[in-house]
């Protein structure tokens, strides 16, 4: 009976643990380029010469790049240009229409178009606009909630002091 016990309790607290996202923690600029080895050293000259500070980024798969894509989904603040592995941007962005503000892909690789992408990029907008002004809500909800369990803590002291 006692190991019973023990068995369900380690049951039951092994079912209310919250699931663990192995996803990783981005650890990328929140404005970046997207290259690889035949043209990030042209994109840092080129933002570097207009005195863009911007960051750029070399990788080697695919799969890297659908990695950083997926964490621009949640941080709302992360914008990205694309020199390299376009077509894995253009198949994201087919899936998530609403980011295209924030991820620039260019086809046409060249001095200028690199240079127009990162103007484009610097002031490509961010944020959730609506989430600026949701302060009060939570505000309002949990003054709400302090007095109800005050109202309710009274009241059980009032019975038990009577």
């Amino acid at each position: 009976m006692k190991y019973l016990k023990i068995t369900i309790l380690l049951i039951s607290l092994i079912m209310t643990v919250t699931a663990v996202s192995a996803h990783g923690v981005d650890v990328t600029a929140d404005t970046m380029v997207v290259a690889d080895e035949s043209n990030g050293v042209q994109v840092k000259d080129i933002a570097d010469a207009n005195g863009l500070n911007i960051s750029v980024y070399k990788f080697t798969s695919q799969d890297e790049v659908a990695h950083i894509l997926e964490h621009s989904i949640n941080n709302t603040n992360k914008k990205i240009l694309f020199v390299a592995y376009q077509d894995t941007a253009d198949e994201f962005l087919k899936e998530h229409p609403d980011m295209s503000k924030r991820i620039i892909v260019i086809k046409d690789v060249n001095n200028d178009t690199i240079q127009q992408g990162l103007k484009d990029i610097m002031d490509a907008p961010t944020g959730n606009v609506s989430q600026e002004g949701s302060f009060g809500l939570p505000l309002v909800i949990g003054i709400i909630v302090g007095v109800l369990i005050g109202v309710g803590c009274g009241i059980f002291l009032m019975k038990k002091k009577n």
